[in-house]
């Protein structure tokens, strides 16, 4: 059964904001996620192995798969783990 699970990524390059994008399990090889911010597209290129993101990076010469837009709902300035919902719902406050 492959499994869906969100993954956080940060524009460091162009609009410096936060944004998810859904991986799966059975996801393997070179990728590139796209940045949801219309203003900036900017493409980060990840060597994800069984749904993870590795350390190893890949170049634009590089054979991708996919290229995975990030969903715009999620583009903020701040990381998901410092965000005010996120910590109220660690701390089981509605």
């Amino acid at each position: 059964m492959t499994l869906r699970r969100k993954e956080e990524f940060w524009c460091s390059t162009a609009c410096r904001k936060y944004f998810k994008t859904y991986l799966r399990t059975n996801m393997n090889g070179q990728y590139t996620i796209q940045c949801p911010n219309p203003s900036c597209n900017h493409h980060h290129h990840r060597v994800i192995k069984d749904g993870l993101i590795t350390d190893d990076r890949c170049n634009d010469n590089s054979i991708h798969k996919d290229v995975l837009i990030g969903l715009a709902a999620t583009l903020s300035d701040i990381p998901n783990h410092q965000s005010p919902e996120n910590r109220r719902s660690r701390m089981g406050v509605v």
